[in-house]
């Protein structure tokens, strides 16, 4: 596949360093000597990303390696899914918290509708078969799904027109995820919010699993950001940062937060 050379996805920096211990063969891992943020060097091109490296096909390579290199902890991890569903909100529905009603953004959407049912729901799907399957289920309220990358999929749709993003599990796979939060911007209406999810490079569990930790995937996860590197990077785009499991935020492998546009921006 083709790949393309990176700089630090939040402040652009270029001389990163090295983190050998947490790469791949394939894919070095590296951390910004400006700002702490960890990501891939490298990116696989959009069209890798759009068939091979699609999260539907990716999903279940991952899951056979890790099943290989260690058995006894798939297998208990497959015992005990469960444990998963305790306690746990409907994550969806996090965008709740900020946004009342209106229209939806889902970024990297896949080939489902998971936006809450009080919005009107639009997507963007790199992937071409997921975006035809969801696209036709948020026609039957109203939106639709655009198929491109996330960068152009946005400028397809007016300023000021969405109440609401989510970016559930999408950040990560981003490319560009700066120019990404830049062009939302202007679609978010003043007092609009991102809602995101990514997996947290702070974790207890991130330290003690090593590059074995359940949020590495070479290559299609290219950046993993921390609490600093996520408040940073909303800064600097001038969202307000609200960091949702504010308790959990060092046990949790996931990171929930909120980047919201001010009133009158």
């Amino acid at each position: 596949m083709e790949k393309t050379n990176r700089v630090c996805p939040v402040c652009y920096e270029q001389q990163p360093s090295p983190l050998p211990e947490l790469s791949h063969p394939d894919w070095n891992t590296v951390q910004c000597a400006e700002c702490d943020m960890v990501y891939l060097d490298e990116a696989p091109d959009y069209a890798s990303l759009s068939e091979d490296m699609a999260w539907t096909k990716q999903f279940g390579i991952e899951a056979k390696r890790r099943k290989q290199k260690e058995p006894f902890i798939a297998w208990l991890d497959a015992k005990t899914r469960w444990r998963l569903h305790m306690f746990r909100d409907n994550e969806w529905d996090y965008i709740s918290e900020h946004v009342k009603s209106g229209n939806v953004l889902d970024v990297g959407c896949g080939g489902i509708n998971n936006v809450p049912e009080k919005f009107s729901p639009f997507g963007i799907e790199i992937e071409k078969e997921a975006a035809e399957i969801s696209s036709a289920l948020m026609k039957k309220r109203g939106g639709f799904v655009v198929h491109a990358p996330a960068l152009d999929g946005i400028t397809q749709f007016d300023d000021v027109f969405f109440d609401g993003i989510i970016m559930r599990s999408y950040l990560e796979h981003e490319a560009n995820p700066r120019q990404v939060l830049k062009a939302c911007y202007t679609k978010l209406k003043p007092g609009g919010a991102i809602y995101i999810k990514v997996p947290n490079f702070d974790t207890i569990n991130r330290v003690v699993r090593g590059v074995n930790w359940c949020g590495f995937r070479f290559p299609d996860h290219l950046n993993y950001f921390g609490i600093k590197t996520l408040k940073h990077l909303a800064e600097l785009e001038n969202y307000q940062f609200e960091l949702k499991n504010k308790v959990t935020r060092y046990t949790n492998d996931n990171a929930h937060c909120f980047f919201i546009k001010p009133l009158g921006q």
